[in-house]
């Protein structure tokens, strides 16, 4: 029985949009995580044959399941290939690099002190805000204007990834096409979380004027990725240099 239970709990946790519930399918992978956060000998057993798939879980909780890393030559590395990444892609070197930064940003924007990104994973009564598109375009846009005042002439072939967001042009001009501006990318990252189940897409308006809320699961598999001094950068300007548009409401809806 445990070894079918293991297994079926390594269906549910592979499975990005599967969350433990009450009824249906949900109730059961609610049953397997109470198995795994209550039985040292399941939990040892689980974790043994993740060892072999070369995955290893990263945060295990009642509300949220199981998220787990996989190495990178796991077959179960997410996504399967570092092409399927937006900015894995064969594009302009700007347009790569700008891309890359979308999600550290998209991070530091929700949670700019120490301990927000573990609150939200934690404590499932902290509401994810909603992120419109043209306002974390703002976040990052202004976080590279000030890292561009401080240095204004990086030289070298690894220019950091601020310094290609401002090469780019914010909204589209008459001669620009919309997937050359960050606007644009800002979109397409967003929409990429969103068909991987690590956000949800909140209107129907056009791509570049959507708003999305990201999925806990986001932050849950991504908190220790990024260990390093771009985002604690972008958490610092967030916490101390940004002014955000009035009509972003993240601290008031922490709060409800």
């Amino acid at each position: 029985m445990n070894g079918i239970d293991a297994g079926r709990l390594l269906v549910f946790a592979l499975d990005v949009t599967a969350t433990p519930g009450r009824t249906g399918q949900s109730a059961e992978y609610a049953r397997l995580v109470a198995r795994y956060l209550g039985e040292e000998t399941f939990r040892q057993l689980f974790d043994d044959i993740l060892e072999g798939t070369g995955c290893s879980v990263t945060h295990a909780s009642a509300e949220t399941g199981l998220v787990l890393l996989a190495e990178a030559d796991s077959a179960w590395a997410w996504p399967s290939k570092s092409s399927d990444l937006p900015w894995g892609k064969k594009q302009k070197e700007e347009h790569r690099a700008a891309r890359m930064l979308v999600v550290p940003a998209l991070l530091a924007f929700l949670a700019p002190t120490a301990g927000d990104l573990e609150d939200y994973v934690e404590d499932h009564t902290r509401l994810v805000p909603d992120v419109p598109v043209a306002d974390l375009e703002d976040f990052i846009r202004q976080f590279a204007l000030q890292q561009e005042a401080a240095t204004p002439n990086p030289v070298g072939e690894d220019r950091p990834l601020w310094w290609h967001w401002v090469q780019l042009p914010q909204v589209r001009s008459a001669e620009r096409t919309a997937r050359t501006t960050t606007t644009y990318l800002v979109a397409d990252v967003l929409d990429f979380l969103q068909q991987q189940s690590l956000a949800v897409r909140r209107d129907s308006r056009p791509l570049t004027e959507t708003v999305y809320r990201p999925r806990r699961r986001l932050m849950a598999h991504y908190r220790d990725l990024f260990l390093e001094e771009l985002f604690a950068d972008l958490q610092n300007f967030a916490a101390t240099g940004y002014e955000r548009p009035e009509h972003t409401s993240i601290n008031e809806e922490n709060q409800s």
